[in-house]
Order: C-alpha cells, then sequence, then structure tokens
C-alpha cells in the first residue's frame, strides 16, 4: 500500500448504519467462487470510501482486496463485516499487514458461521415453523381463514434483524474480538433451549390435534398421544446414534409424525 493514514476518530454512525443496510443483500450476488464476496465488497464500499478518502490508489487496492472469498453465516455476517471494518481501518494506518487482516477476518467468519448455523439454521428457524405450523393447523381446523403462515418469517426476523445490524456496531466495537460475542450472550446454551422449546411446542400441538379428532374415545386419544411421543423419542434416540440426522430434520419428521396421526387417527 501507498501512503499511511493518520488515526482517525473511527467510521459514524450513519457509515456504519449504511454498510448494515447494504449487508441484508450480501447474498444477492452469490457465487460459487467467492460465495458471499460480491455482496461483501457492495456492504463495505461506504465504509472504504471514508477509511481511504483522499487516496484513490488505496482505495481500489482495498475494493480488490476484499473481493476475495468470503462466506459466513448471514445472521452472524453483521459481527464479521463490523469487525473487517476496524481491521480496514488498522490496515490503513498501518498497524496491520494485509495478509493478516486477511487471516484474520476468514477466522472470524468461520467461528462464527458454526455459531450461526447452530443458532438460526438447526434451532431457531425449526422453531419458528413449527409456530407457524401449529397456529395455521388450529386455525384451520376451526374452519378460520387465517394469515399465521405469516409468523414464520416475522418470528425469524425477530431475533435475525437485531443480530445482523446491531451486530455490525458490535463487531465493529471489538474488532479482532468480535469471535467472544458468541460466548458473551451464550449463544450454544441459547439454541438448546430454543429446542427445548420445540419439544415443548410438539407436545402441546400433540394433545391439541386429540381435541380437533370427533368422535374419539378417549382411551384413543390417550393411546395415539403415547404412540407419538414413542414416535418423538424414537427420533431423538435415532438422532443420538445418527448424528447427521441434525434437528432440522428431525423436526420435519415429528410434524409429519403429527400430520400422519391427524388424518388416520
Amino acid at each position: 500500500m501507498g501512503e499511511k493514514a493518520a488515526p482517525t476518530q473511527g467510521l459514524s454512525r450513519a457509515t456504519l448504519l449504511a454498510v448494515a443496510l447494504r449487508s441484508l443483500f450480501l447474498e444477492s450476488s452469490w457465487n460459487l467462487i467467492g460465495q458471499q464476496n460480491v455482496g461483501f465488497a457492495a456492504a463495505v464500499n461506504p465504509a472504504l470510501r471514508r477509511v481511504y478518502q483522499g487516496r484513490p490508489a488505496d482505495l481500489a487496492e482495498a475494493r480488490l482486496r476484499v473481493l476475495k472469498f468470503f462466506n459466513t453465516n448471514p445472521m452472524f455476517s453483521g459481527l464479521v463485516i463490523g469487525a473487517a471494518l476496524k481491521l480496514e481501518e488498522e490496515t490503513a494506518q498501518g498497524l496491520l499487514d494485509e495478509n493478516e487482516r486477511g487471516l484474520i477476518v476468514a477466522a472470524l467468519a468461520s467461528s462464527l458461521a458454526i455459531h450461526g448455523d447452530l443458532l438460526f439454521w438447526q434451532s431457531w428457524l425449526p422453531f419458528c415453523s413449527l409456530v407457524g405450523f401449529g397456529l395455521t393447523w388450529l386455525s384451520a381446523a376451526q374452519g378460520q381463514l387465517t394469515l399465521a403462515p405469516l409468523i414464520v418469517p416475522a418470528l425469524f426476523c425477530l431475533l435475525a434483524g437485531p443480530a445482523r445490524i446491531g451486530g455490525l456496531f458490535c463487531g465493529y466495537r471489538l474488532g479482532r474480538q468480535a469471535h467472544t460475542a458468541a460466548a458473551k450472550y451464550r449463544v450454544p446454551q441459547l439454541a438448546r433451549w430454543v429446542l427445548r422449546a420445540s419439544v415443548v411446542l410438539v407436545g402441546y400441538l400433540t394433545v391439541r390435534a386429540q381435541g380437533l379428532i370427533p368422535g374419539r374415545e378417549p382411551l384413543e386419544r390417550v393411546l395415539t398421544v403415547l404412540a407419538v411421543l414413542a414416535l418423538v423419542l424414537a427420533l431423538v434416540g435415532a438422532q443420538r446414534v445418527w448424528p447427521k440426522l441434525g434437528p432440522m430434520a428431525l423436526y420435519l419428521l415429528i410434524v409429519l409424525g403429527l400430520g400422519l396421526v391427524a388424518f388416520f387417527a
């Protein structure tokens, strides 16, 4: 790189907000070679213009640098992008080597992707789907027209939105220590509690399903509930024996079992 920049006061909130909003389109230009690199480059461009203001040659180099391979969980991408911006400032000031900066960003993207997949894809999304399925099923059984399916994206964004937007500000504040955010907010523990809530919700839907089936004797309903519980326990046991049967597949099978019970009972 050319001329080194003097230490600055950092990026403004307006600039960080612009980057955060652009990061919502991170995967709009997903490709096989760089994966999320084009979306990442487009998101950080306002910040790069600010960091390398008056240094067009260094700005061009920085734009090429951020076009390298980039991939992480979209919901935790804000943490990675915010940290990358802080590291870019250090690189512009000569405090950090370009290669070291790339290694740190790649390590952050990989580690936070694991936590993001665990929380959002393997626990939160199945829970939101179960809530939407349950509300739609119950309202349809009562002959009511409902917009309950919309609860799935709304509920999912209730957690994903703050994680993406607020995560960028948090990542910028933490810098290379952004990986500590997952431990600070107890992401693995939160994912486990969401999974437990999903199991409780499955049990509730099972009991409600029996009440919606007309002409059934109480004993028959109890036996059906026990059969579904046995199905759930069998699936949980199968997951322990075969870990590749992930939580999302597990809950889809449970929902399928509930639907078969309601149809054939």
